[in-house]
C-alpha cells in the first residue's frame, strides 16, 4: 500500500515546530503550502499496478524531493541526506522531525518508473503550470558568470618600478 501523508500532525511535525525558520517566498515554503495540490496521488497512479505494489513514500513527498534535488543539483545520496537532516526539506515534504528519510536508491526507483511512463515529465510540468499561472517567478532571473578573470585597476598586480 502506498504511504500516505496523515492529515493529523505528529507531535514533532517539522512544519508545525519550525516552519517559522523557512523563509517566506522560498521554494521550501512554496512546496510546503502547495505540495499536495501540485502532486496528488492520482497523478501517479499509473506508475504502480496491483502486481508491483505501491511505494512506501507518498507521491507528493517524492515529487517535492525530486524538484528540490533538481533545483540544487544534488546526487541521490546527498538528496537522501538532505531529506533526513535538513529542516527546510522536512518542512517542504511534510515530514516529522524524526523521519529517517529513505535509501538513496528510492530516487532511482521513482525516476525509472517516471521515465518508462507515458508522462515522464509530469512533476516538472505541474511546477511549470503553477509558475505560468501565478507568475511566482516573474521578474526573477538568474545570471551566471563564467570564470573569466576581468581586468581592472587592481589587475595585474603592480610590479615594482626600478629606482
Amino acid at each position: 500500500m502506498q504511504g500516505v501523508a496523515l492529515l493529523d500532525r505528529e507531535l514533532l511535525d517539522a512544519e508545525s515546530v519550525c516552519r517559522h525558520l523557512v523563509p517566506v517566498g522560498s521554494v521550501f515554503a512554496f512546496l510546503a503550502d502547495r505540495r499536495r495540490d501540485l502532486f496528488p496521488d492520482d497523478v501517479f497512479a499509473d506508475l504502480f499496478s496491483g502486481v508491483t505494489g505501491r511505494p512506501s513514500v507518498p507521491a507528493d513527498v517524492m515529487a517535492a524531493v525530486i524538484v528540490l534535488q533538481k533545483l540544487y543539483g544534488l546526487s541521490d545520496r546527498d538528496t537522501a541526506e538532505a531529506v533526513r537532516c535538513d529542516l527546510r526539506w522536512k518542512v517542504a515534504c511534510g515530514l516529522a522531525l524524526t523521519d529517517p528519510g529513505f535509501h538513496p536508491t528510492t530516487l532511482l526507483y521513482w525516476r525509472r518508473r517516471l521515465a518508462a511512463s507515458a508522462a515522464p515529465n509530469r512533476i516538472f510540468d505541474a511546477v511549470r503550470e503553477v509558475i505560468a499561472e501565478t507568475g511566482v517567478l516573474k521578474g526573477r532571473t538568474r545570471r551566471a558568470l563564467d570564470s573569466t578573470v576581468l581586468e581592472d585597476a587592481a589587475w595585474p598586480p603592480r610590479t615594482r618600478s626600478p629606482s
